[in-house]
């Protein structure tokens, strides 16, 4: 491992002798230096995968970076801790919310369900000043902000009313500097704040101390509201594991014992709350690496505060720092251009704080090019790049499309490239970061719905009739039209007289079907849930088979469209968990609000677009690369962007940090210009104008100026190099690169061996498919003995650790039969009934026939266990291990300890066997093999018995332990199978398994 890293990096890695400060510079290799120190700590022996919690700020950085560390550690583990501060606060309250007065069962709110909340119980909000007669909703979003950086702050409601209460009693001078952030439309702007001649700050006049008593009981009710409706907010989440760790010592201790090693990427981005969490779960004989780079610290948005890493040293003594300058990715010249331009943030850097070297040096042979071009007109700018990168790509046959990006400032620049970029042909991806419910396929799933809420809203049947596989025409089209409005009828009603209306055979043939689609969708909306609905609506009018056809051809943009309905459906599924009993006139009363709010949906983007050009902002581009970056708009009041608004601010006394008397947005705007030039590989270039619309001309950005560039340089006004359609590119369809998982599970394994094709279109494309019942029941069982049998280790104290997920260990503890606590009966069928899930059961009867049969079933497995109770060892144990290179993961459903060993016990809800075939002991084989090697260092015995428990009306059980031969056999299985998905091989097979399929009617050997 040691041998791939440079000097400093390896220094980095191996240093555990107390508080480490690694000053990271970009194309340092921060991520592998993170990954490696963590892959370093486990195979020396100095930690287990458990005691290791590494926290960054986004799940997908978490996720690539648990992805690296599964790459370099050979040892399967139970629950390595790599996540987001906020997913770390969240499994501790999850664990311990009744310490500190917290409900158990507590939901997360995302900002705009917060909105929501606020909203329906806005009279309960005592607002006069945030509350417009004309529009009393106008200012939820900026409370909810402020609420929010008061949280991140750490300032309490308590503490806030109290400032308010002093503020109002005191007449003598202020010294708060608190100014009046945010003007209301109905109420008169006066001056809230007079300024004495020695530039201090006089007394606070009455209009203002209304608003900070205002606002100050807003923040308290709104804390209650969350309270009383059992959920939190994101802010809530650290700032409650801080009072919980605070108040709690035991519980602190138990986490600081369990995590000897702590490791924060991207430290630079940590605001006040979790420098405070880092600090407070670092305890003296806790090892603690912060990886950083003030120079990329670009969320101040979001609450970061580059103080923060310029203080480390400070709070954290005897701290080593060592700073890596190796630059794995740009030309020296690029690096020279972005180390002039930062050095204007002097003398609030790192460098001069700790009198370091920060300037990069390149391992990479290209010297790398840099070109500023200056046009007239946006246009003549938006062509310059366009023509170059058609160029670029025509020079060097080696050059994909996704060598290129064109970096902007705000979503909004984006449109005038894509246009130009489409209109000849030149395939690109904006990576935009929200807009899912304006994608055509989310608007389609939307409408549909909203026909079946109304049948008069003839938009949704218009926009439904123009499905591209119903091909209807346009005169059938204007004829509909023509005959609704000559009956003033609904469009609904006038696909009722289809007989009457001059329409082709065609068209006739698809407004009875949409009719008959309509009126099923109403049916179901009795019954159903409305991603039930929606999977029927899919399944029914060809839409999923469409999808799936243009798919096979290539075609990118429905590709994408298949990722977008994915993640809607995801969204869907979160707010029916979230809702239980949700209709659809429910969902689409939420939808409305939603577009009432302003959200737009947040879009994970495919990261498989190898051959497109990429439009990015500079915010997300930050972590990406590119051999050819284009950074457009480079004028003042577009980069840097307009000074916003602070919203409403923070009363300065309640700040328990210290802030830099600087000028913070224009340096935040510098470090984010030295992020995107720090994206470039080979060639970076500049561009920029003077007209972009407006009356007045633009000037050249300040970046561009500091380092010496002009706006007259190369500037071409007579010339247009918007490419004419003789020039277009033809766009092939181009082929797609899936995602592979990177790590399996042996239900995805053995789909793939059943047909690989049902495994490409239910795990890689992710099409919605029809449940069934039985599964709905099978997941139901098993929960409720989850639960119960947690119950079991709460009532004796032997619990897995259930914070993350960590087998007990039972050896030590020895219970007899008689001394086990277990709940009563009638509490096994209470946890029976709060876990029935009720989806697609096909009617009524079935529903009733399976509650009863699963009621029947546990009455009498509580009959057959009384007095022979066991406290299992692990439930629903998660583990990841590496089989042949691969990694496999999954959940146990129960592990027991017995006086011969470990029983391993998976519930199976169908009817009992005779005899386990070969493929049946695969399951239990793969968990053989995980807890057995778990076992080797978790000091919980050998695994003697593997069992299925059959949940049927005989109770069966069939045991087997897997020999050494069964074992290698399927090892050698699975790696086949896995080598056969990584190589994208997804023939479909015809098999019996194939009238069991829920894609067998859209199935491309149907």
């Amino acid at each position: 491992m040691s041998h791939k890293l440079n000097k400093e990096q390896k220094q980095a890695v191996e240093y555990t002798n107390g508080p480490l400060l690694i000053v990271a510079g970009a194309g340092t290799g921060k991520t592998t230096v993170v990954t490696k120190k963590i892959a370093y700590l486990i195979e020396k022996g100095l930690a287990t995968p458990e005691n290791i919690l590494a926290l960054t700020f986004t799940d997908k950085a978490a996720y690539e970076m648990q992805e690296r560390v599964d790459e370099l550690v050979d040892v399967g583990y139970t629950d390595m801790q790599i996540s987001t501060f906020h997913a770390f606060c969240q499994a501790i309250l999850k664990e311990y919310a009744l310490d500190i007065g917290l409900p158990g069962n507590f939901k997360l709110l995302t900002e705009t369900d917060v909105w929501l909340l606020v909203r329906k119980n806005l009279a309960k909000f005592n607002l006069d000043y945030y509350r417009p007669l004309g529009n009393p909703t106008q200012h939820i979003h900026e409370l909810i902000k402020h609420f929010s950086k008061c949280k991140d702050e750490l300032v309490t409601a308590e503490e806030y009313l109290e400032y308010a209460k002093e503020i109002h009693l005191s007449s003598r001078p202020q010294q708060s500097g608190v100014e009046r952030s945010l003007k209301v439309s109905n109420k008169k702007d006066s001056s809230t704040v007079a300024r004495n001649d020695n530039g201090g700050v006089g007394e606070i006049d009455e209009d203002e101390k209304d608003r900070l008593t205002e606002i100050a009981g807003a923040y308290h009710t709104y804390n209650q509201l969350l309270l009383d409706n059992e959920v939190l907010d994101f802010g809530d989440l650290i700032f409650y594991t801080l009072k919980l760790l605070e108040k709690r010592p035991q519980i602190l201790k138990s986490i600081t014992d369990r995590f000897k090693y702590i490791l924060i990427d991207e430290f630079q981005d940590v605001n006040f709350s979790q420098y405070k969490l880092v600090q407070k779960i670092t305890g003296e004989q806790n090892q603690l690496t912060v990886v950083g780079d003030d120079d990329q610290s670009i969320y101040a948005f979001r609450g970061a505060n580059v103080q923060n890493i310029l203080r480390f040293k400070k709070d954290f003594k005897n701290t080593k720092e060592i700073v890596l300058t190796k630059n794995y990715r740009s030309g020296q010249k690029i690096l020279d251009l972005a180390y002039d331009s930062i050095q204007n943030n002097n003398p609030n850097r790192l460098e001069v704080e700790l009198k370091i070297n920060k300037k990069l040096k390149s391992e990479v042979s290209q010297k790398g090019e840099i070109i500023h071009s200056h046009h007239s007109t946006l246009d003549q700018e938006i062509g310059f790049v366009v023509q170059e990168i058609k160029r670029l790509k025509e020079i060097n046959k080696e050059v994909v499309w996704d060598d290129f990006a064109i970096l902007i400032r705000a979503n909004s620049h984006a449109e005038n490239f894509t246009n130009v970029l489409e209109k000849n042909g030149i395939p690109n991806e904006f990576l935009a970061a929200s807009g899912l419910y304006k994608q055509p396929i989310v608007l389609d799933c939307i409408n549909f719905l909203k026909i079946i809420e109304d049948n008069s809203e003839s938009a949704s049947i218009y926009r439904l009739l123009q499905l591209p596989f119903f091909n209807f025409s346009a005169m059938d089209m204007q004829n509909l039209s023509y005959n609704r409005k000559k009956k003033s009828i609904s469009f609904y009603w006038a696909l009722k007289f289809v007989d009457q209306l001059k329409l082709s055979t065609h068209g006739s043939e698809v407004v009875d079907k949409l009719l008959k689609l309509i009126n099923q969708g109403m049916e179901e909306n009795k019954r159903l849930k409305p991603t039930e609905i929606l999977v029927n609506f899919l399944d029914s009018s060809g839409y999923n088979e469409y999808l799936i056809n243009q798919e096979n051809e290539g075609d990118r943009f429905v590709i994408r469209q298949i990722y977008q309905l994915k993640q809607f459906f995801e969204y869907i599924k979160r707010y029916e968990d979230n809702n239980p009993g949700t209709t659809v006139v429910d969902f689409i009363e939420h939808f409305n609000f939603l577009i009432e709010s302003g959200e737009q949906g947040s879009m994970q983007q495919l990261n498989d677009t190898a051959d497109s050009v990429n439009i990015i902002t500079t915010h997300r581009s930050k972590g990406m690369e590119y051999k050819y970056v284009f950074i457009v708009n480079l004028v003042e009041d577009r980069f840097p962007s307009r000074r916003k608004g602070k919203g409403i601010e923070i009363p300065s006394e309640l700040l328990k940090e210290d802030l830099l008397d600087t000028d913070i947005h224009f340096e935040e705007e510098r470090r984010l210009f030295y992020v995107a030039i720090t994206r470039a590989k080979e060639k970076l270039y500049l561009t920029s104008a003077s007209d972009y619309g407006g009356v007045r001309k633009k000037k050249i950005s300040r970046f561009l100026d500091e380092i010496g560039y002009k706006a007259d340089t190369n500037i071409t006004p007579e010339k247009n190099h918007i490419l004419k359609p003789a020039d277009k590119i033809k766009e092939s369809k181009g082929k797609f690169v899936y995602q592979i998982p990177k790590a399996f599970s042996i239900s995805q394994i053995k789909t793939y061996l059943t047909c690989p094709y049902q495994y490409k279109l239910q795990y890689i494309l992710n099409i919605p498919q029809k449940g069934k019942g039985v599964f709905s029941y099978g997941s139901t069982m098993h929960n409720t003995l989850e639960k119960f049998y947690q119950k079991i280790q709460e009532l004796n104290t032997i619990k897995q650790d259930s914070l993350f997920g960590l087998p007990a260990d039972t050896t030590k503890t020895k219970l007899s039969d008689n001394k086990i606590k277990v709940p009563t009966l009638d509490e096994l069928l209470k946890l029976y009934e709060e876990n029935w899930i009720n989806d697609w059961y096909s009617d009524e009867k079935q529903r009733k026939d399976y509650f009863a049969k699963g009621k029947e079933t546990l009455m009498a497995y509580y009959k057959k266990h009384e007095g022979n109770w066991t406290v299992p060892v692990s439930l629903e144990g998660y583990f990841k291990i590496s089989i042949e290179g691969n990694l496999i993961n999954g959940r146990i459903d129960r592990i027991d300890q017995t006086k011969e060993g470990l029983q391993i016990i998976d519930y199976k809800t169908g009817k009992g066997k005779d005899k386990l075939s070969t493929d049946d002991k695969d399951q239990l084989l793969l968990y053989q093999i995980a807890t057995s090697e778990l076992a080797q260092y978790r000091n919980i015995g050998e695994v003697k018995k593997l069992t299925y428990y059959y949940l049927d009306k005989d109770l069966s059980e069939l045991d087997f332990i897997g020999k050494d031969k069964q074992i290698e056999n399927f090892k050698i299985k699975i790696t086949k199978a896995i080598e056969n998905i990584k190589a994208g091989k997804f023939d479909a097979c015809s098999n019996f398994g194939c009238k069991y399929c829920a894609f067998k009617d859209i199935c491309e050997k149907k």
